[in-house]
């Protein structure tokens, strides 16, 4: 009979396996706990355990049951009549840390403090009913102060053993608190000896060359010296040199490790025997050979997937950048003549455009002289008395032509009475030649139209030009520009990550001249989760000390699924928020004022309304031209001097009507705290600070798309705290046309902070003003800037 299959669940499997791993991590933790109960320091002195517990109960209470296993180390040390002072520290840590503290508000400190200071009291009490010394108290107040001490090294450490989730980078900080309790834990172990070699020295020598062989010079000679430091605590007799060797013999292991196992091992080698040699000349050996050639062996037979897996966690992540900076400099200089060669390019463009777009003069004295010449040979070919006119009489006849031709550019139509004198005397046909001529005037007149859209054209493209010039120059100049990275903030950004169980492929922090700090982080794809708002922010936040926000449109989703980056800047000082008010005039369907508000590159916030000519659709077409250009320009990175001469010059491009509007602009520098007003042709704007203080900013235009060269009043000034920015149409102001100045009256008596209501006040305002029927587009922007750091 055959036996039927049976399938195990996925979520028993799951279960069973996180049993598993519940279960190594209890036995590996008891066993810690042991043998730090079981450490002693300047003989006799067992408070590692107390420490370990603490911290241990201080992350989680479900770790209750290992203070068995540090009663357990402590009492085969001590005894059971001298561990009483202990087992009450246990018991009342145990207490507080379940039933009287809340551990989600107790801090590290707090932690550390109160284990400390329970076993001062218990080990007072203990030490009252007996006889004692000064030095006995003494002995007490440095067990409290060592049990303060290990509750913050392993709160370093512990997480790396109880949390589930796998860290792959550890900081600095970890790798030295490791290391310690790993000294401590080995001096648990007292003395091993096989074939009279200390078990525990080797351990010591076994762990200070693997963590030199992945980690460098630096967590080699770090790691050493802690070892050599508890060692030299805990094992009586051992002078303090032992700390000099260790951390020597780590810093050559770390030196040679590009030379393989084998040269870490023969670094070790070659540190004790220098420093043993430079101290006594071998009349004493502080470490044996024969140890580390113990170690040695042991380090040469462990498997390779430990040692890489420990290597990724000991090796800080550099920047690619900052490992190879001689050819990322050679690539910054020639991309910088690059572009400095593209701005000169689009420079000696626009130059050129500039001499070929003179202005047209319409008649001169050719085409003038053309003209008569044409009309003599068509008007006048034919006629009896063009030999007396043309032939005998040709000065007064030419001068007569060029007064006809005034006559028609100056008149619709031309009587016979208002002819030349001398056409009126000899002309027998002045109706043909008045006909001739004003057709031919009409042609040419037609043609320098033409030319003069073309030079317009040549104009635009000349402005385009020297815009897109101006562009690539600043590129190239941010590109020059002293540009660092900071690779130690950069690595411990991995680590900050990393504990937070947050992955980064890859992490730049530039600091340039003038510039706010730039965080790039890129990584696995969260498929527009958002995942960089939610997660990674609040943590890089914390980690760098300031407010970070991401950077707009700077998050990069890649569909093939390879990854996604986004940039994070420190959050402005200030913050602005725009509402608005408006109304058609009467008896339009359409409004002819348009307005935008929005945040663009480099901290600034943009307000705009523009007022198109007139009333209805032809209007609306003309704001709503202006502002789309605007908007683009100014989000692109144009220059606000370029992009307002662009859009100049777009709108004299007109067909056969004028378009032309106004345009009020304002930019706001939301980490500077000042606001550019900008104003062409457009009605005042207004800044209420307080109740009774209201500022009037003025401006005397034309607008936009009238003149070639176009001047526009800036004016430039400081926001505070609170202040409201008001931006009003024409059709506001002229509500009340006797009284220009009623919009200032009427906002010192406005008590909201609410920028919509005040918005809503303005406009119902002006038309009750105006009787409820708009006599003109109205539009209110009202914005409201606050600080927020």
């Amino acid at each position: 009979m055959i036996d039927k299959q049976t399938v195990v669940p996925a979520s028993f499997r799951e279960k069973r396996r996180i049993m598993t791993l519940i279960n190594k991590k209890l036995i590996f933790l008891n066993i810690l706990a042991f043998l730090l109960g079981r450490a002693g320091i300047l003989e006799g002195l067992t408070p590692f355990g107390i420490g370990f517990f603490a911290a241990l109960n201080y992350r989680d209470r479900k770790y209750g049951t290992i203070g068995i296993a540090t009663l357990l180390g402590i009492m085969s040390i001590q005894g059971f009549y001298k561990s009483i002072p202990y087992i009450i520290t246990l018991g009342i840590i145990y207490l507080l840390f379940h039933y009287v503290m809340d551990l989600r508000k107790l801090k590290t400190l707090k932690a550390a403090f109160i284990s400390g200071f329970t076993y001062l009291t218990a080990g007072m009490l203990f030490l009252s009913l007996q006889s004692f010394y000064i030095y006995d108290v003494m002995i007490i107040a440095f067990e409290a102060l060592v049990i303060f001490v290990i509750v913050y090294i392993a709160s370093y450490a512990l997480p790396l053993m109880v949390e589930k989730k796998s860290r792959s980078i550890l900081s600095s900080e970890e790798i030295i608190c490791i290391a310690i309790l790993s000294a401590i834990a080995l001096s648990g172990i007292n003395e091993i000896y096989i074939f009279n070699l200390s078990l525990r020295n080797s351990l010591a020598i076994l762990i200070t060359i693997l963590f030199a062989y992945n980690g460098g010079t630096a967590i080699g000679a770090s790691v050493g010296i802690t070892l050599g430091l508890i060692t030299s605590m805990s094992i009586g007799g051992t002078p303090p040199v032992i700390i000099g060797i260790f951390g020597f013999s780590g810093l050559l292991a770390g030196i040679f490790k590009d030379m393989g196992k084998l040269g870490s091992g023969l670094g070790f080698l070659m540190g004790n025997a220098i420093l043993t040699f430079y101290i006594n000349g071998y009349y004493e050996i502080f470490i044996q050979f024969r140890e580390i050639l113990l170690a040695f062996g042991l380090f040469m037979l462990l498997p390779t997937p430990w040692i890489q897996q420990l290597e990724k966690l000991c090796n800080s992540p550099k920047s690619i950048l900052y490992s190879d900076q001689t050819y990322s400099q050679r690539m910054k200089k020639r991309t910088y003549e690059k572009l400095s060669e593209f701005s000169n390019v689009f420079h000696d463009l626009a130059v050129t455009f500039d001499k070929i777009s003179d202005k047209y003069v319409i008649f001169e004295k050719e085409d003038l002289t053309n003209i008569i010449q044409e009309v003599a040979d068509h008007a006048c070919d034919s006629c009896g008395m063009r030999r007396s006119c043309w032939e005998k009489n040709f000065c007064n006849t030419y001068q007569s032509m060029v007064d006809l031709l005034v006559l028609i550019e100056t008149r619709d139509s031309i009587e016979p009475n208002v002819l030349p004198e001398e056409i009126q005397k000899r002309c027998i046909h002045p109706q043909k030649v008045v006909e001739k001529m004003r057709h031919l005037y009409e042609l040419s007149a037609l043609d320098m139209n033409w030319k003069e859209r073309l030079i317009e054209n040549r104009y635009l493209v000349g402005e385009q030009f020297k815009g897109v010039s101006k562009i690539i120059g600043q590129m190239a100049e941010e590109l020059n520009s002293n540009t660092s990275f900071d690779i130690e903030l950069e690595n411990e950004l991995y680590v900050v990550l990393d504990k937070a169980g947050l992955s980064a492929k890859n992490i730049i922090v530039t600091n340039q001249q003038e510039s706010p700090l730039e965080i790039t982080v890129e990584k696995n794809p969260c498929y527009n989760r958002e995942s960089c708002i939610y997660k990674y922010i609040p943590v890089l936040s914390e980690a760098v000390g300031v407010k970070l926000v991401k950077k707009p449109s700077t998050c990069s989703y890649q569909r093939d699924g390879s990854g996604c980056s986004f940039t994070l800047v420190e959050a402005n000082r200030y913050t602005a928020i725009t509402r608005v008010a408006r109304a058609k005039k009467e008896g339009n369907r359409v409004s002819g004022d348009t307005c935008t508000f929005m945040d663009i590159q480099d901290d600034q916030y943009l307000m705009a309304i523009s007022d198109g000519m007139g009333a209805g659709d032809k209007a609306q077409r003309q704001s709503s031209a202006t502002i789309t250009m605007l908007e683009k320009m100014m989000e692109a990175g144009f220059d606000r001097d370029v992009a307002i001469k662009t859009i100049n010059s777009m709108l004299m491009l007109k067909s056969s009507e004028e378009i032309f509007s106004s345009l009020d602009m304002t930019l706001l520098n939301l980490c500077k705290g000042t606001a550019d007003f900008v104003k062409i042709g457009s009605a005042p704007s207004y800044i209420k600070r307080n109740q009774t203080k209201i500022q009037t900013i003025k401006a005397s235009t034309l607008p936009i798309g009238i003149l070639k060269d176009i001047e526009f009043n800036e004016d430039v000034k400081r926001i505070e705290d609170g202040d409201f920015i008001i931006m009003v149409s024409d059709g506001i102001l002229e509500a009340n046309k006797e009284d220009e100045q009623w919009l200032v009256s009427f906002l010192a008596t406005i008590e909201t902070r609410n920028p919509q209501d005040l918005a809503d006040k303005i406009l119902q305002r002006a038309l009750q003003l105006s009787e409820n029927k708009a006599q003109d587009d109205m539009t209110v922007l009202v914005t409201k800037v606050w600080r927020v750091i």
